[in-house]
């Protein structure tokens, strides 16, 4: 075992059970209902929810609750489909956050995949979210993964519903089941959110393979295997600008003594998108080569040596969690008064 797994064991064993945080992780394409599902988890309104196409969650929030006497931060994920935010954003924010749960020693008990059983066809946005969930995990911890179906209560005929799960299960998930993780439904209620977060409480906390990369090899994010498939494919993209960007250039210069200047502009306007789009996925790929194990640490140190003023009112390590991570407007609205960034009345009971 590596001396940073060494050293988080030791920290969870020093502490008392009462101190003992666990953390449980929702995943999914915009609008699988991630959201809807923490909220019937919570038993009320705690984060906002968006459709099939508008996302809400625009990036990670953490909601505090009580399941059956145990404490669980649950975590609300973007989709890597979303439109106004690069799949380089989120995976970053997201690896910030789970190297900081690691590094302060929050037991990970698990992921929740959430995928809608209403959609046709597994479409290239579920695929790529899918690839990269697969790659943040890697194969060990695939025993605490839940690939769950939602929205059985939309009109789902049950036998073309059992007909969509039987391809998931043979073609789609078919690795990933082999390897541990386990199917299931949820139901659009609270019970059934309930008993399928807590199928993840009774099982051994586990350890990521991007969180052994980022947090114990010290490896910059493009290193992992889920930076570098992002990073291939911003490379795979920037290919197909530059092919766009020489076709419009050879159209403009054919165009040099043509007197349409409408036809002109259009060209000029689609040159100029071109190159922007080149310089994002080149800013995108650079922002992949931090080393985000290294930032995490260090930002733990400064929030640290900072006057702990809310040490009577939030335990410190929630104090410094909070610090990668946002808390939904429902969740304050719920718990009472805030001071800073923290809740008075963290945990909500369930």
């Amino acid at each position: 075992m590596e001396n940073g797994a060494v050293q988080k064991e030791l920290q969870l064993e020093g502490r008392s059970q009462e101190e003992k945080l666990c953390m449980v992780v929702i995943m999914g394409v915009t609008g699988a209902g991630k959201s809807y599902f923490i909220n019937k988890l919570a038993g009320r309104e705690v984060t906002e929810e968006g459709d099939s196409l508008h996302a809400c969650t625009q990036g990670c929030q953490m909601i505090p609750l009580e399941i059956g006497g145990t404490k669980v931060l649950v975590i609300d994920t973007p989709g890597f489909d979303e439109a106004k935010r690069s799949d380089s954003e989120i995976l970053t924010e997201i690896a910030r956050l789970l190297s900081a749960q690691y590094e302060l020693g929050v037991e990970l008990k698990g992921i929740i995949y959430i995928h809608r059983i209403t959609d046709i066809r597994y479409g290239r946005a579920a695929a790529k979210t899918f690839e990269i969930f697969k790659k943040i995990c890697g194969e060990k911890p695939l025993k605490n993964v839940l690939l769950v179906t939602s929205r059985w209560t939309d009109g789902m005929d049950e036998k073309l519903g059992s007909q969509r799960e039987g391809e998931l299960k043979e073609n789609f998930w078919a690795y990933m089941l082999d390897k541990g993780s386990k199917m299931s439904r949820f139901y659009g209620d609270h019970d059934s959110a309930v008993m399928l977060v807590s199928q993840l409480l009774i099982k051994d906390s586990v350890v990521l393979e991007i969180q052994r990369d980022l947090v114990d090899h010290g490896k910059k994010l493009n290193e992992t295997a889920a930076g570098a498939y992002v990073n291939d494919s911003l490379e795979d993209l920037k290919t197909e600008y530059r092919k766009e960007l020489a076709s419009l250039e050879k159209l403009h210069e054919d165009l040099i003594l043509e007197q349409d200047r409408t036809k002109k502009r259009r060209i000029q306007k689609g040159l100029e998108r071109e190159k922007t789009h080149l310089e994002e996925a080149s800013e995108q790929q650079v922002s992949l080569r931090r080393r985000i194990g290294d930032e995490v640490r260090e930002g733990i140190k400064q929030k640290r040596s900072m006057p702990q003023i809310l040490s009577k009112v939030l335990p410190t390590v929630l104090d410094i969690l909070g610090a990668f991570v946002g808390i939904p407007p429902g969740v304050i609205s719920v718990a009472g008064s805030v001071v800073g960034s923290a809740v008075s009345s963290w945990f909500l009971s369930v």
